[in-house]
């Protein structure tokens, strides 16, 4: 009965938030600054941390007062296309870790670079970018497929680059990491066009 009551208090607590608009504003505005406040700091465009700060702020609040103000044109306010991909954005994230933990236990460790973590990357950045157009525009493909369908396209390619990476070859002939002739993501391109020779 007690963790029935605590769960009910926590229940209205996050009802009267969503009501107030905190969750719907604020974990946006937290992540949307978050993210371009690391780009801008990674990237160190602007220089000191304080522009950086700034500028992040400026480009968040653009996102998030058109969204409070209700002055976005329909179906392409920003906050809710994050609200509605962020649920299968964390799947993805979920599903990828889950992948690497597999890969792990089989192969003892998950190697810095290879052509099949590429290609995984690469895929996983196709579903994300087609999680956010789903939710950005109607698809009409979409439609016609089930969830049921859904799950089991996703479980097959799970276990198709879980095959490939287990029977994938490692191919060392290539130059190594830190090679000034090192090409990434293409390094068997090495082996059919190999560079000029150096004068």
């Amino acid at each position: 009965m007690l963790f029935q009551y605590g769960g009910g208090m926590f229940q209205d607590t996050f009802y009267y938030l969503q009501q107030w608009g905190i969750l719907d504003v604020l974990v946006p505005f937290v992540l949307i600054f978050t993210i371009i406040f690391a780009v801008l700091q990674k990237i160190s465009l602007f220089g000191e941390k304080r522009y950086n700060a700034v500028i992040a702020l400026a480009i968040t609040l653009t996102a998030i007062v058109p969204h409070i103000l209700g002055t976005y044109p329909p179906g392409m306010d920003v906050i809710a296309i994050m609200n509605a991909s962020l649920p299968e954005t964390v799947l993805l994230i979920v599903a990828v870790v889950l992948l690497m933990v597999m890969l792990g236990l089989i192969w003892g460790e998950w190697p810095e670079y290879s052509t099949i973590s590429g290609i995984a990357a690469i895929i996983a950045g196709l579903i994300l970018v087609g999680i956010f157009v789903s939710n950005l525009v109607e698809i009409p493909i979409l439609s016609w497929i089930s969830p049921e369908v859904q799950t089991l396209i996703i479980v097959l390619i799970v276990f198709g680059l879980i095959f490939l990476y287990v029977t994938w070859e490692k191919d060392d002939s290539g130059p190594k990491r830190g090679s000034p002739d090192y090409v990434p993501w293409v390094p068997y391109l090495y082996k059919k066009y190999p560079p000029p020779p150096k004068p």
